[in-house]
């Protein structure tokens, strides 16, 4: 019984958490992600950054390494300036959790509309899984209303729809 009792102890404690290390790498790599591949517009980065299999839950983004290219090709031809702020990142073990403000003026199609020269601002929350440093399964809320009115898709409600940092 004793036996049991130290290979039980020894199996909790190679199950720990992951490092502070490992969550600071793990917010570090989301950063570069938005930054090079959206801000600096090079998604010919997204191999390092994306896992080839990576799972997405968002029914409108393909699934993989492939749909991320094939979405992140999709914002880009449509807003020649969108960019990401990364508002608030919060991380433990292997996942991440982002707020981030996106603005653009689509000046380029993008979901199957004609360019409007109209500016979006907007915010999601993205959910992230990360394995063998790469984003590997992803999650997230938009907040489409404001992008769906400044796109023209929607007519905008009465009241504000800006989005602003939390109090």
């Amino acid at each position: 019984m004793r036996t049991l009792f130290v290979v039980s102890l020894l199996l909790i404690g190679s199950l720990a958490p992951a490092s502070a290390a490992d969550v600071e790498a793990n917010k570090k790599l989301y950063r570069e992600f938005i930054e090079t591949v959206f801000n600096k517009r090079q998604p010919q980065a997204l191999d390092r950054y994306v896992a080839e299999g990576l799972i997405e839950h968002n029914p409108n983004i393909p699934a993989g390494l492939e749909g991320r290219k094939q979405f992140v090709a999709a914002v880009l031809a449509g807003f020649s300036d969108y960019h990401a702020e990364i508002d608030q990142i919060v991380a433990e073990g292997d996942r991440i959790v982002v707020r981030v403000i996106w603005t653009g003026t689509q000046d380029g199609p993008f979901l199957g509309r004609p360019a409007t020269g109209n500016k979006v601002r907007f915010a999601t929350a993205d959910f992230i899984r990360i394995e063998n440093g790469k984003l590997a399964e992803h999650w997230d809320v938009v907040d489409s209303l404001p992008r769906a009115i400044a796109l023209g898709l929607v007519d905008p409600p009465k009241g504000s729809t800006q989005i602003g940092k939390p109090k």
